[in-house]
């Protein structure tokens, strides 16, 4: 055979496996759904498979991240390797700004990316994996954009704030200067028009759901208040390891809460503390799930450190949150 006929072959062997190749961006706009303001082509190119596209043998997963970070930094090195030597092929969606702009905005990424990880599976339905405020971004896709519900069999949230944070309590108060704050932390703060609207329009669990949080999270103050979700289960790692001092950034390597998000992987949303603790004497043992990269824990505190210093900046900081959606204004405050 010639060279050519030999690397011929080889090119679109490569080509077809790998994660960087260029792909077609369907239009997922259906009707009954919120507008996407967002074009098509940025909401596709947001959405990441390191591995390749999900098949039926290992199904996808789509993984969105949470304030101040990228889908990169959170999950390339943790949940993607750990879920794939489970069994799974998880995606990630990299929100605008470092999630730090309007969440109704960060939301249309991950309506969309629900519906495009399930089109690249060849019409799967996918699980969900959030951290932080990946969480209410999630529950706000499911919630305006309900044709997700047809293709989302499972939402697993990590140190999400549903409720809203008590901002001067939290590490997140180090973003603002004076009365100007990224769009995000206004619509982050307890009491915000933002969390009005999330809690006044179908807030339960629309896909079976489980929330794992810390005591110890420093973050999504107060945590367990923030993980609770009407009809969902909510599970703290300390509940599994009493005394366990997993923090909101260490949430996303932390052995304890992968276990518990994997048994709800395995059992359609739902995790069982019952369950998992069959494995207490190994999972409370490990610092970092198997197959994750042992320093990432580290290495995302110190990038959480640095934009708390300023070197990083995400969106502009602004002196006001921005107004609801017209599509998801209460009635009341119409």
């Amino acid at each position: 055979m010639s060279l050519l006929g030999l690397l011929v072959p080889l090119f679109f062997a490569c080509a077809c496996a790998s994660p960087v190749l260029r792909r077609d961006a369907p239009d997922f706009t259906i009707d009954g759904d919120a507008p996407f303001t967002v074009d098509t082509a940025t909401l596709s190119a947001a959405l990441t498979c390191p591995n390749g596209n999900p098949t039926s043998s290992s199904p996808p997963v789509l993984l969105v991240h949470g304030t101040a970070t990228t889908g990169e930094e959170t999950w390339g090195e943790g949940y993607v390797p750990a879920l794939l030597a489970n069994g799974y092929t998880a995606c990630y969606v990299t929100l605008p700004g470092r999630a730090m702009g309007d969440m109704q905005v960060s939301s249309e990424y991950v309506a969309y990316a629900l519906h495009y990880i399930s089109y690249l599976a060849a019409g799967l339905e996918t699980a969900v994996i959030s951290h932080s405020q990946g969480g209410p971004n999630v529950q706000w896709a499911l919630q305006f954009w309900p044709s997700t519900l047809s293709i989302t069999n499972s939402f697993i949230a990590l140190s999400p704030d549903f409720a809203g944070i008590d901002l001067l309590d939290s590490d997140l108060s180090n973003f603002c200067v004076g009365d100007l704050c990224q769009a995000c932390l206004w619509q982050q703060s307890a009491g915000s028009n933002y969390y009005d609207a999330l809690h006044y329009h179908s807030f339960e669990a629309l896909v079976s759901t489980t929330a794992i949080w810390s005591e110890f999270d420093g973050v999504v103050n107060p945590p367990q208040e923030n993980a609770a979700l009407p009809s969902a289960t909510a599970i703290s790692v300390q509940d599994l390891c009493p005394g366990r001092l997993t923090n909101h950034i260490t949430m996303t390597t932390d052995a304890a809460g992968f276990a518990l998000a994997l048994d709800a992987l395995k059992h359609g949303g739902t995790a069982s503390l019952v369950r998992v603790l069959t494995k207490v004497l190994t999972v409370c043992l490990e610092v970092n799930a198997k197959k994750m990269q042992v320093e990432l824990a580290a290495e995302l505190q110190a990038d959480f450190d640095d934009v708390l210093d300023g070197f990083i900046l995400g969106s502009p900081r602004v002196s006001a949150e921005p107004a609801v959606m017209a599509y998801a204004v209460p009635p009341t405050s119409k």
